[in-house]
């Protein structure tokens, strides 16, 4: 998402939470709007750091999401990006924010409706380190090492330093190899343990992780950074919720989260979001999906 992936996620995870949006039937979908409470929502964000700081900017987004809709409001975390996809399609979550790639994923299988999503930053998204002893400079240095990504359904540590490597003329699995670490600061450990060569990360979680002591900027290299997301993050609701709770978080959450400076730092706010986006606002995704040989549709 912006810049978060899994406390505990993995590759298998991920995958079978693709496999999971087309595997299931919408009747659960309407068996879960149905059971719903008219006071109560459920609100997912993709599960994050075990950093205690980001846990609490994740609650303080809950409450906001509560103090939108009026409603009472609790707060889950899916083991995987994937799994916010599909606890949202199966009705089993309300309100969720979505990072790029999954919101566009989620959007072409028709598992969620987008209500709101925010421009694109023109910052990088991705920084992709090494340590400085090791002889990678550039992208262009990945050829023959292994390399730590972070979530099959991220897109500051998946899609988009992939994309990076492959403008570079590096593919995945025939110029170097690859790892889902699970997490961020797993993939960022793991290189500081030597386990892996290059660990590519979010751009706005890498000052945190100098400042936490998780790595050492005196032996780390920024050797490359991607380009900015084409999209901002998205907030979708399962289909079905009632129109109440749907215009109550357009007319109000926006405004509850761009004027929080944490919540607005750590998904990248910037702007104003559009409403009721058409899939046409995440087309620009495909194209960097395309660009390292995926195609959104396939991987349902």
């Amino acid at each position: 998402m912006h810049a978060r992936a899994g406390i505990i996620a993995t590759s298998i995870l991920g995958l079978l939470a693709i496999g999971a949006l087309a595997g299931c039937s919408g009747d659960a979908n309407a068996a879960g709007s149905e059971s719903k409470s008219s006071t109560e929502l459920v609100f997912a964000t993709p599960p994050g750091t075990d950093d205690p700081d980001e846990q609490a900017i994740m609650g303080e987004l809950a409450t906001m999401v509560g103090e939108a809709s009026g409603r009472t409001v609790s707060n889950l975390q899916p083991a995987d990006y994937l799994g916010v996809v599909e606890a949202v399609r199966n009705g089993s979550v309300d309100v969720a924010i979505l990072s790029q790639f999954s919101a566009a994923l989620a959007y072409k299988t028709e598992s969620v409706d987008p209500l709101l999503v925010w421009p694109a930053s023109t910052e990088p998204a991705s920084f992709c380190l090494a340590k400085k002893d090791s002889g990678i400079q550039s992208a262009a240095d990945v050829r023959g090492k292994q390399v730590a990504f972070i979530d099959p359904g991220s897109t500051t540590g998946y899609f988009m330093p992939k994309s990076l490597l492959a403008k570079a003329g590096l593919i995945d699995g025939t110029d170097y190899k690859s790892t889902f670490a699970g997490s961020h600061d797993s993939a960022v450990l793991a290189l500081a343990n030597g386990n892996v060569d290059v660990a590519c990360t979010a751009r706005q979680l890498y000052p945190t992780f100098v400042q936490k002591g998780v790595i050492k900027e005196d032996e780390i290299s920024i050797i490359a950074k991607s380009a900015p997301i084409p999209v901002g993050i998205s907030i979708v609701v399962r289909k079905g919720l009632d129109d109440e709770a749907r215009e109550a978080l357009k007319a109000k959450l926006p405004e509850l989260m761009t004027s929080n400076e944490k919540v607005s730092k750590t998904f990248g706010i910037t702007g104003e979001p559009a409403k009721d986006p058409e899939f046409s606002t995440y087309a620009p995704l495909v194209d960097v999906a395309e660009s390292i040989g995926v195609d959104l549709q396939d991987i349902r």
